[in-house]
């Protein structure tokens, strides 16, 4: 079973829409996906008990349950366990990245943001795991801003992610219905973004597969 966390100090990021959006994808690209909420807000937890399908399963848990709640995942067959952490460098994103394949870190493409993330950065630096930035909510014509923000993303030492996710309104009106974007607008550009995301992540950098996942 593999491990995403997705931590950032700052709040407004975008970090528990993508956590949830990535499940979603990785469900429908035949990976069972377990995904708990270390928030204490728990708004994927409330996303989920809008939802009708199972899948991917939801739960609110403490950072004293991590590792049980993990266990438990991987002896129940899931191949995919995505945390969502509070917004902030704090204790939780620490034990949370401690037992990551891969630490995701959205960030919007404003400097605000990206100074943000050095502190993120450092956590990750500490517990020596992957971090892969992920610039989030992006203006939907921006060229030159994104290629500023990835220049300064990188010089924080972690790896940028290819795919950028653009503020879109399908987030929005998919989330009052529990649904994932893939879900709510298969076709739409939204629902493009996170499939290329998710592949990009599941494949290329954590090789996550349903061939080679625990069934």
């Amino acid at each position: 079973m593999h491990i995403i966390t997705l931590a950032a100090q700052k709040g407004g990021v975008g970090k528990t829409t993508l956590a949830v959006n990535l499940a979603v994808a990785a469900e429908a690209a035949g990976i069972k996906t377990a995904l708990f909420d270390l928030d204490p807000q728990e708004s994927a937890t409330a996303w989920s008990e809008r939802r009708t399908a199972e899948l991917p399963h939801v739960e609110p848990i403490s950072a004293r349950r991590l590792d049980q709640a993990i266990d438990a995942a991987e002896a129940n067959g899931f191949g995919l366990t995505i945390i969502d952490t509070p917004p902030a460098a704090g204790a939780e994103a620490a034990a949370a990245a401690q037992r990551a394949d891969l630490v995701v870190i959205p960030c919007r493409p404003s400097l605000i943001d990206l100074d943000a993330i050095k502190r993120t950065a450092q956590l990750i630096t500490s517990t020596g795991r992957t971090g892969v930035v992920v610039l989030n909510a992006a203006p939907p014509t921006a060229t030159t801003l994104l290629d500023d923000a990835r220049t300064l993303a990188e010089a924080t030492g972690l790896r940028v992610a290819r795919a950028v996710l653009r503020e879109r309104s399908a987030y929005r009106a998919a989330w009052p219905y529990g649904l994932g974007v893939i879900e709510h607008e298969p076709k739409g550009k939204a629902a493009l973004e996170i499939a290329a995301l998710q592949k990009y992540l599941l494949d290329d950098v954590i090789s996550c597969t349903p061939a080679n996942v625990k069934a």
